[in-house]
C-alpha cells in the first residue's frame, strides 16, 4: 500500500510545477503521466507524475518533476564556440520520498570532425523505484540496487561517408566498443569489436533512415566465443496520422549481467486537442527476475513559450 503521507507532498509540488508552467516562466511543455508495472516488488507499483520542461533561466535550461514517489531536477547549458565547435553540459538529480538518490552528469563537445562525450552516474536505489518501466529500456540499464558508472565515447569523421567510433563503460561489467561506420545515402553500415568483462565478439549493424517517408530502422548483432546479442528498432512518423510517431524495439543480450536479458517496447504519440497523447508498453525477461511488463500513458501540453537558446 502506498503511504498516505506521500500524497500531500506530491499534491503540493505538482500544483507548484503546474503554476510555474501555466504562469509562463518560459517553459515550453507541461507533462502529465501515469506508469504501472503489475507485480512490482516495490511498495508502489503505480507512479503518477507531473513535470515541466525547457524552463529558461539565466542562460540555463531547467526541467523539474514531481511524482508519487519522489522529485527530480535537470539543468543543462549549451555554448557555441564561434568557428570552433560547441559544448553542452547536463546534470540530473532525483530523490525518493522513501529514501534513495540518483544523479548523473553528461558533458559533450565537438571540435571540427571530432566529437567527445563523457558521462558519470551514481544511485542508491533500484532504477525501477524511480521509474517502473526502467528495467526494460531500449538502452540496457544497470539494474543494481546501488552503484556508479562512467561512460566515454568519441567519434572522428574521416570523410562525409566514413566515421570512426570508440566508447567504453566502467561499471560492474566494464567493456569497450570500437567500430567503423560507412554511410551511403539512406543506409549506414557498421562493423567493429566489443570486449570486456564477460563479453568478446565482433559487431555488425545496418541502419536505414528516410526523412521523406519518416521511416527509420536499425539492426545490430554481436557474436563471439560464448557471446551473442541482437538488437533492433523500427520507427515510422505519421503511421497513426499527421504529427504522430511510432517506435518499436527489441533486444536480446544474454551477456549483460546487470540488465534484463530480453527487452522489448512500443511507443506511440498522436496529436490530441492542444497537446500530444503518449502511450508506451515495455516488457522483458531474465533468468534472475523472470518475466514482467509495464505501461505508461501521458499527455504533453505545449505552453507556447519557446525556451531561450544560448
Amino acid at each position: 500500500m502506498r503511504s498516505p503521507s506521500l500524497c500531500p507532498p506530491f499534491a503540493v509540488l505538482a500544483l507548484s510545477l503546474a503554476g510555474v508552467g501555466l504562469g509562463g516562466a518560459a517553459a515550453t511543455s507541461l507533462d502529465f503521466g501515469v506508469s504501472y508495472a503489475p507485480g512490482s516488488s516495490f511498495s508502489q507499483s503505480a507512479l503518477l507524475r507531473l513535470d515541466v520542461q525547457d524552463v529558461s533561466l539565466a542562460g540555463f535550461t531547467l526541467g523539474a518533476g514531481a511524482s508519487s514517489r519522489g522529485l527530480d531536477l535537470s539543468v543543462s547549458r549549451a555554448l557555441v564556440l564561434s568557428g570552433l565547435g560547441a559544448l553542452r553540459a547536463r546534470a540530473n538529480a532525483a530523490a525518493l520520498y522513501a529514501g534513495g538518490l540518483s544523479g548523473s552528469l553528461d558533458l559533450s563537445g565537438t571540435l571540427g570532425p571530432v566529437a567527445l562525450t563523457v558521462g558519470g552516474s551514481a544511485w542508491s536505489a533500484f532504477p525501477a523505484a524511480f521509474d517502473p518501466l526502467a528495467r526494460w529500456a531500449q538502452v540496457a540499464p544497470d539494474l543494481r540496487a546501488s552503484g556508479s558508472a562512467l561512460n566515454l565515447s568519441a567519434r572522428y569523421r574521416l570523410s562525409r561517408e566514413l566515421v570512426l567510433n570508440a566508447g567504453g563503460t566502467l561499471n560492474s561489467q566494464s567493456s569497450a566498443l570500437v567500430y567503423g561506420e560507412w554511410r551511403q545515402g539512406d543506409l549506414s553500415y557498421r562493423l567493429g569489436l566489443r570486449a570486456g568483462a564477460g563479453v568478446l565478439g565482433l559487431t555488425a549493424g545496418l541502419s536505414y533512415s528516410n526523412p521523406d517517408s519518416g521511416l527509420t530502422a536499425a539492426l545490430d548483432g554481436l557474436a563471439g566465443p560464448n557471446t551473442l546479442g541482437l538488437t533492433g528498432s523500427l520507427g515510422l512518423d505519421g503511421a497513426l496520422g499527421d504529427g504522430s510517431s511510432l517506435l518499436a524495439y527489441a533486444a536480446y543480450e544474454p551477456w549483460r549481467s546487470d540488465s534484463q536479458t530480453l527487452r522489448a517496447g512500443v511507443q506511440a504519440s498522436v496529436p490530441a486537442g492542444p497537446g500530444t497523447l503518449n502511450a508506451e508498453a515495455r516488457g522483458g525477461w531474465s533468468s534472475a527476475a523472470g518475466a514482467g511488463f509495464g505501461v505508461r500513458v501521458g499527455y504533453t501540453l505545449p505552453l507556447g513559450v519557446p525556451a531561450e537558446q544560448p
